[in-house]
């Protein structure tokens, strides 16, 4: 007889008392065989969709920098600073939007709304290939802005209403693993796009915008199929799959419907805020890097073409890194020194970028910076979506963790400066800062959440059982 396995620990998941599936959300039992076999699933139809999807969109967010070094400038007749704007610009509209469409993201539904969102920027990668002027670019970057601007807060908020908050981690690293092969298969594709310059009549990095935004626009199509829109609906999941698959994330308040209060409750959290800076500072050095690794790499002496697959090995490391980091992180249920350890191993890259000027020894501090360049707006996600609840409270969360944060993207794209190529000083010495910063705000969020796990753990000594709302019930615990 198989054993059964009674959820939730009172230590890590909040017990919600007015969700209801068949008897009381206290006293759900669930078959440890079929949970393995439902999570099995889960990984194998959804964890590769997603990835494949936000590959694409970094990819199409990010070629800038690509098309850059393979004529762009010239083209478009260029001064000093169009393209700092013209890479900033686009976080402008990504900051408005994101709030409200992440909060709308459950209720249109991820089949409707995912697929609306690629098709979208598919559209306008497409045409950004045809532009002919600096006015033409800023324009077809604001537009890109907006319609990228819900996907990466979404498609985390996704992952939290199929898997628990304990097994989030490992899945939503999927999503960083997408942005740094994002920018290793960036530096492939390019490369091998240069081969394409004339065809047509057209240069090579107008085929870049071509065919990179046609692949996303037959994957937008698609994505109406590949999501599913809850554990309930999923395709490849059988009646009692579902059943199971829903039961066991109900404790964790993820079939609560909408109230204003959680929004609230999210706003008026230090946590939401001081998450956000993290991520402010995560992504002046992330965004940055990502978008002028191939020029600051040209900068060592080589060519364009050379430059392009020498930004491949970085990513990759990066990419397994951040990897086994969020394994091990899901493992033992903390986030907070792994961002620390990965804040050190960066601010040492940039040092080894400001500190010499052989080729050799700068692209080894590239390889440092990219060691760890994922983990921080990552697992720092990861982090606040594990730690919020019930589930409009982390949805409103996240996006204020994301509007704080894309913020830091207008930052990235106007301090990697023409003029100081190849040494890149101020580029670099912002980046430093700004992971010395995130690694100290890391120290004060470990803090802050230790407090209110003690303050907690005082209160059950007391007898105190008040279960509140989300995670503000004595039985939560707050990941460090």
């Amino acid at each position: 007889m198989i054993e059964k396995t009674v959820y939730p620990d009172v230590q890590d998941i909040t017990q919600e008392k007015d969700v209801a599936s068949e008897g009381s959300a206290d006293h759900v039992y669930i078959d440890p065989e079929l949970e393995k076999k439902v999570v099995k699933k889960l990984d194998m139809y959804i964890v590769p969709v997603f990835m494949i999807c936000y590959l694409f969109s970094f990819l199409d967010r990010s070629n800038l920098g690509n098309a850059k070094i393979q004529g762009l400038e010239k083209d478009l007749h260029l001064r000093e600073t169009d393209f700092n704007v013209a890479t900033s610009i686009f976080y402008v509209t990504y900051v408005v939007f994101e709030v409200p469409l992440v909060v709308l993201f459950k209720m249109v539904g991820p089949s409707r709304m995912i697929p609306i969102i690629m098709v979208s920027w598919s559209l306008v990668t497409t045409f950004t290939g045809f532009c002919q002027s600096y006015g033409g670019l800023v324009a077809c970057r604001l537009i890109l802005g907006a319609c990228e601007s819900a996907l990466f807060p979404a498609l985390n908020l996704y992952v939290s209403m199929f898997w628990k908050r304990e097994e989030i981690a490992r899945r939503a690293s999927g999503i960083g693993i997408s942005l740094a092969l994002a920018g290793a298969f960036g530096g492939l594709f390019a490369g091998a796009i240069m081969e394409m310059d004339g065809a047509a009549g057209y240069p090579g990095w107008r085929w870049l915008f071509f065919i990179e935004g046609g692949i996303s626009f037959c994957l937008g199509i698609a994505a109406y199929w590949l999501f599913p829109d809850s554990p309930e609906t999923a395709y490849f999941l059988n009646p009692e799959e579902r059943k199971l698959a829903k039961a066991r994330l109900e404790i964790g308040g993820n079939y609560k419907t909408f109230d204003w209060a959680d929004v609230k409750a999210a706003f008026k959290d230090p946590v939401c805020w001081l998450s956000g800076f993290i991520q402010f500072n995560a992504d002046i050095y992330n965004y940055s890097i990502s978008t002028f690794l191939p020029s600051i790499i040209r900068g060592m002496g080589y060519t364009s073409r050379q430059a392009q697959y020498l930004t491949i090995p970085c990513y990759v490391l990066g990419a397994g890194v951040y990897f086994g980091v969020a394994t091990v992180s899901d493992r033992i249920k903390r986030r907070g020194p792994f961002i620390l350890l990965a804040g050190c191993i960066i601010m040492a890259g940039y040092a080894v970028l400001l500190g010499t000027t052989t080729p050799g020894v700068r692209y080894f501090g590239c390889f440092l910076v990219l060691f760890g360049a994922p983990i921080i707006p990552g697992l720092n996600l990861t982090w606040l979506n594990t730690n919020m609840s019930p589930h409009y409270k982390r949805a409103t969360a996240i996006g204020i963790n994301q509007t704080i944060g894309n913020s830091g993207g207008v930052i990235a794209g106007q301090i990697y400066l023409n003029r100081e190529s190849p040494g890149y000083k101020t580029g670099h010495a912002v980046s430093l800062t700004a992971c010395g910063l995130t690694w100290v705000c890391t120290w004060i969020m470990m803090w802050i959440l230790s407090r209110r796990n003690a303050e907690k753990d005082k209160k059950a000594l007391e007898g105190n059982d008040d279960e509140g709302r989300g995670d503000h019930a004595v039985s939560f615990r707050y990941q460090l």
